[in-house]
């Protein structure tokens, strides 16, 4: 098998992985988050760090 070949066929499994993984953890911790203070009505908002470019990309093939 050729470093191309395995390069495709491990970008092809991680697209196919149904696990969630830790960082995307952090995207739905933090609309929840967002979301909850909304509903509250607290008159001090809470603002959250961008997340970080690499966490909002897919892998692609």
């Amino acid at each position: 098998m050729s470093k191309s070949d395995w390069m495709r066929e491990t970008k092809a499994a991680a697209n196919d992985c149904e696990t969630n993984m830790p960082w995307t953890r952090g995207l739905r911790r933090q609309a929840m988050i967002a979301d909850r203070l909304d509903t509250e009505g607290s008159k001090s908002k809470i603002t959250l760090a961008p997340m970080p470019a690499f966490m909002n990309t897919d892998i692609s093939v």
